[in-house]
This record gives C-alpha cells, structure tokens and sequence, in this order.
C-alpha cells in the first residue's frame, strides 16, 4: 500500500513538473511572439531604474529594443514618458519613449519633407540619399518620419510621400557609411580608427548599394584616390560639349523648374535615359556625396533642370 502511494506521489510530482514546463515554454513563446519591437533614433543611454539615475549601458541608432511597458514618472519635476524595454541579451533597462521610433527607413532618393501630407504643402526641406530615418505614423501613401538634422533644419515629424525603403541590408550599409564618415570629420580619430573607417567604405564603394558613389566621393577627398568608377570622367563640360548626357541614378533623376534641390519638380526622368543639355549654371554643390552644377535640359517635351552628379557622358 505504501509503495503504491510512493509510485503515485511521484507520478504526480513529475506530471506536475512536466505541465510547469510546458507552461513555461509556451508563455516564453507567447511573450517571444508578442513583443513589441522599437528603435533607437539615435545612440542613447539607458539607465537600471525608471528614474533614469543609474547609467546601464548604450543602445546604437536604429537597434531593437521590445517594449515592456510605459510609465510616466516624475523627473526633474516635469512628469516623463519612461519606457521600460528589454534589450536584446534580456536585460531589462529604462530610457525615455520619445527617443524610440516603430520603423527605421533609409532614403534610396533625395525626398522632400512636407509640412503636411499633401504635395500642395510646403516643402520643409529635402532629405538626402542614403539618410537614415524613423516613420513615426502612416496615412495612406505618405509617412511622418524622424531624420534629424539636415542643413540647420530638424526634420522630427514632416511627411514624405515614398522615397526611402525598410530594407535591412540598406539601413545596414547607411549605418556604417554614417559611422565612418563620423570618425573622418574627429580631429582626433586615432590612425587604426581611421583606417579601419576607410575600409569600411571601400566596401560600401565596391558594392552596387545606394552609398557607392558617396563613400567613392569621400576616400577619394580623404586619401586622394580615384576610383576606377570617377577616373573616366573629364569635366562637366562634356555634357555641354556634346550636347548630350545620359542619366545615372537607380531611382530616377527629378527634372526641376530651378536649379536647387528644394525647387518644384516637373518630372522624373528614368534611370539610363539620354537627355539633351542646353546650359549649365555657374555655381556647384553637394548632393548625396557628389559636386556638381546644375544643368538646364530637354527630356520628353519637359525643360528644367537636373542636379549634374547623376549624368554621364
């Protein structure tokens, strides 16, 4: 009788244990399957308490992190939005939820952001190619994005109508260009920081991705060398000369009513497309990694002007 009672309770305490288990492993998955996922806008610490005294560590821009909760607490008097996250090795940490974003995108085109989102509205500024941004919300076509900086202006919450892509491997590439350009401008990067800079983008130049031709542009004005790519060119007035160019831009080139960036568009002219130049004007700027002119142009009845960067001969 005793033995069978012993068989029994340990019968029991193993089924018992199993079903613990099995809970465990189902919850952990359910949680796993859940999670809500956000992203750094930029490096930012976060801190072991919600108070956000304690320094805990760094997270890197564009870097998941699952939200756990929000809270609002009391810091430096101002009531705050804290959200407790847990970081990709399971710690769990605070930072504050405004510097968290839903979705990291990059620019694959020089994009205007609008103050509203419709084309009518003005045009607050224009998001470089290969830019690193956040899409805050989204309504139909168009997203409110996070970018930053640009040229003295913030873009924090200005909509775009396309442009960028959620592609990884592309927001991967923008990361790393953005992060050895970075330590090209510190006056004092030590030599193996940037030498290993230098590598980095060379492999972005060998590559087809969207920041080839700007990490090309940058090693060239860092070290003096000429790629294979940029050494064919002799000039800009080679458009001029021949009367002819034809366009080098994956995305298409935006013909223009003005010769700057942030003047309104009349078309878009495909990739590979050969356009007749008629003049150029006298001063040059940066786009994208790229000095040129601008170029007044015909293509397919339009007349306007092309940034010069995206031609060839």
């Amino acid at each position: 009788m005793k033995k069978t009672a012993l068989i029994t309770v340990l019968c029991l305490v193993i089924a018992a244990s199993f079903s613990c288990s099995k809970d465990k492993g189902d919850k952990n998955k359910l949680i796993a399957e859940n999670e809500n996922v956000k992203y750094a806008r930029f490096t930012a610490s976060v801190y072991k308490e919600q108070e956000l005294k304690t320094w805990g560590s760094n997270i890197s821009k564009t870097e998941p992190v699952a939200l756990v909760e929000t809270l609002k607490v009391q810091i430096k008097g101002a009531e705050t939005e804290i959200a407790k996250v847990k970081l990709s090795d399971g710690t769990i940490a605070y930072i504050q939820l405004k510097y968290l974003a839903d979705k990291p995108v990059v620019f694959v085109e020089d994009t205007k952001a609008y103050i509203r989102n419709n084309t009518s509205s003005k045009v607050y500024a224009v998001i470089p190619k290969g830019s690193i941004g956040f899409v805050v919300k989204e309504m139909s076509d168009w997203a409110q994005v996070y970018v930053g900086q640009i040229d003295g202006k913030w873009v924090t919450q200005h909509w775009v109508n396309g442009g960028y892509s959620s592609d990884v491997d592309k927001i991967q590439e923008a990361k790393s260009f953005e992060e050895a350009a970075a330590v090209l401008k510190k006056a004092d990067a030590k030599p193996e920081q940037r030498e290993q800079a230098i590598g980095t983008l060379r492999d972005i130049a060998e590559s087809s991705g969207i920041l080839s031709d700007a990490a090309r542009s940058l090693i060239e004005s860092e070290t003096g060398e000429v790629s294979s790519e940029s050494s064919g060119d002799s000039g800009d007035d080679q458009y001029l000369s021949s009367g002819s160019a034809k366009v080098s831009a994956p995305s298409g080139l935006t013909i223009r009513e003005q010769p700057y960036a942030s003047s309104t568009s009349i078309a878009v002219i495909p990739d590979g497309s050969v356009i007749k130049v008629i003049s150029k004007n006298d001063s040059s700027e940066t786009i994208a990694g790229k000095t040129s002119s601008w170029y007044e142009v015909e293509w397919n009845g339009n007349r306007g002007w092309v940034f010069g960067g995206f031609l060839t001969y």
